[in-house]
């Protein structure tokens, strides 16, 4: 989820995947979140989708101090954030709005580990998402529940370069633009279904889309 966007897919196409994005980073000293993924990273191509695949369009991302605002109207794919170099299961607190006119985006909690190597999602609010994957269970956390998937992206972008890894994704059923993560009652429902995270990368609130316009604006704490 680093990742929100920019693709056209072709007529009736199915996405099997999210993206896996991790680059134009910046560590900033902000506080507490101290961590700044923006969209303008190589690793944005979204291998398993069946499209038309081009990139153009308008990204603009403004962050400052533990606040952002993102504006979009691309064809490309993009992930935008702030957070955490380090990920931890402590909540995560967010407030503020995701509009989009055309196209696909979500708002997560999103992050990766090592050993092993996974990418995961808390997706809080989405509009026209791909495929999540495999349905694994389901979660109740902060007021909804929330269904579990697992997806495996075969030589994809990832944090360790072009990799094999899996996703593991928590999608809220009760959408909402502002509230609190409970992220250890996810990480716990994740491992109780054999889905177990390694050494924590970094992890942020962030803004991902494609194929579309809109625009967001969020403070992360």
């Amino acid at each position: 989820m680093a990742t929100f966007f920019r693709l056209v897919l072709a007529a009736l196409a199915i996405a099997d995947s999210l993206a896996s994005p991790t680059g134009h980073v910046k560590t900033e000293g902000l506080s507490p979140a101290n961590f700044i993924l923006g969209h303008d990273n190589p690793l944005r191509s979204r291998q398993n989708y069946q499209q038309d695949y081009t990139t153009g369009g308008d990204v603009v991302f403004s962050p400052d101090g533990n606040y952002y605002k993102v504006a979009w109207d691309t064809e490309d794919d993009f992930v935008v954030g702030i957070g955490w170099t380090t990920g931890s299961w402590n909540a995560i607190t967010f407030g503020g709005n995701l509009g989009v006119g055309s196209g696909t985006a979500l708002l997560s909690v999103y992050g990766w580990s090592t050993n092993p190597l996974v990418e995961y999602y808390i997706v809080e609010d989405n509009f026209n998402p791909p495929s999540f994957g495999t349905y694994k269970g389901t979660v109740y956390s902060g007021g909804s529940e929330y269904t579990i998937y697992e997806n495996t992206r075969y030589n994809a972008p990832s944090i360790q370069g072009t990799s094999t890894f899996n996703q593991y994704i928590s999608v809220r059923q009760s959408p909402r633009q502002s509230g609190t993560v409970t992220v250890a009652n996810h990480f716990e429902a994740w491992a109780k279904l054999g889905l177990n995270l390694g050494t924590l990368s970094y992890q942020i609130l962030a803004v991902e889309g494609w194929g579309g316009e809109g625009e967001a604006a969020q403070t992360v704490s």
